[in-house]
């Protein structure tokens, strides 16, 4: 156990730098103490950096809830976790209200680890054993610390049911775009799955990380036919998808989920953001099953299934690696050119 880098943002570009130390208060039954060795970025830590988030959130904060790390004390119940590489939920659910029992990510008293409350950017954290998954899959650290945004998308996918013979149309070639990618390709059978992102260097990062993955640069273009018809038909002018999953941070993402859809399709929407303007009109007349999702408590069985059997390709999504220490680096990274950045608390292997 060795002490490191504790990190916290008190503002809109604030980051402070301290050092790590040992909790002094005694864990409780169902407590570990993790030394974590290393925490993947997320789209809302970097929103969190430069005051964009959309969600519930408070500083000071210890950010990050994509994370790995080894449990190294325990209370009298954690036992069987102690020397065992671990990461966690993004949901700290209080598991007793009636929503827990369909759904933990919309628990009645939510907390979000890393937004609304500390999360794991800090060498030693303490933690309730029960929003902790074992890596049963000897996956490694770099590995392990994908879990969690992978699990939102298998989470969100699992919700609309993708089927091997339909188009599906993923807006928004970030990580969560591109795990999405993967799961329908690997893990669902999907054989046309397309990918749109909006911004031609992404576009041409993605195109090199991921050779056989279709990436558009425009919108669907339009069926002249229905445009020229008017009335109802112009409404299906682009719709030719069955299935569109929304996994972008821009306010049109949602409206081109919407317009790409085909009649009686399903739109999956991850994005949180609080200006998307909903096309009602495409909804309704296309008899649209719109479905949101958050978090991935519920997917990391799942999503760490995954990982072990295309770890090459999961890996790949990894652009960049630092210390803890330049974590303000990490924070200005091109967006255009980083997919996930791993800050490193730790000295395990990449």
């Amino acid at each position: 156990m060795t002490a490191g880098v504790d990190l916290r943002l008190t503002g809109p570009g604030k980051l402070d730098v301290g050092e790590a130390h040992l909790p002094t208060a005694p864990l409780g039954p169902d407590e570990v103490l993790v030394e974590v060795d290393r925490v993947t970025l997320c789209g809302s830590d970097h929103a969190l950096y430069d005051g964009s988030y959309g969600g519930p959130s408070s500083y000071p904060l210890r950010f990050g809830h994509e994370w790995s790390g080894r449990v190294v004390d325990t209370g009298a119940n954690g036992r069987s976790l102690l020397g065992r590489w671990v990461t966690g939920d993004c949901s700290r659910w209080c598991g007793d209200c009636p929503r827990c029992a369909t759904d933990r990510n919309v628990c009645a008293r939510i907390q979000k680890f890393g937004l609304t409350v500390d999360g794991f950017s800090t060498r030693l954290r303490t933690v309730d054993r029960r929003y902790l998954y074992p890596d049963t899959h000897d996956l490694g650290p770099g590995l392990l610390a994908l879990s969690e945004f992978f699990a939102v998308a298998a989470h969100g996918l699992h919700r609309v049911d993708p089927r091997p013979d339909e188009r599906v149309l993923v807006i928004g070639a970030g990580a969560l775009g591109l795990a999405s990618y993967l799961l329908l390709t690997g893990a669902y059978g999907v054989g046309r799955v397309e990918l749109l992102e909006a911004d031609p260097a992404k576009a041409a990062a993605v195109a090199e990380l991921l050779p056989s993955a279709p990436v558009h640069t425009a919108e669907p273009e339009p069926d002249t036919a229905a445009q020229a018809a008017g009335g109802y038909a112009a409404l299906t002018a682009q719709a030719r998808y069955a299935l569109t999953v929304d996994c972008s941070s821009g306010a049109g993402g949602l409206a081109t989920a919407l317009a790409a859809a085909s009649p009686r399709g399903r739109v999956l929407c991850f994005g949180l953001r609080r200006s998307a303007a909903l096309r009602t009109d495409l909804l309704v007349a296309n008899a649209l099953t719109l479905v949101g999702s958050i978090g991935g408590t519920g997917g990391f069985a799942r999503a760490q299934e995954f990982l072990a059997g295309h770890r090459e390709e999961a890996a790949r999504l990894v652009t960049h690696h630092l210390p803890a220490e330049r974590a303000a680096e990490a924070f200005t990274l091109d967006p255009r050119t980083r997919i996930k950045t791993q800050l490193l608390f730790g000295e395990e292997p990449r």
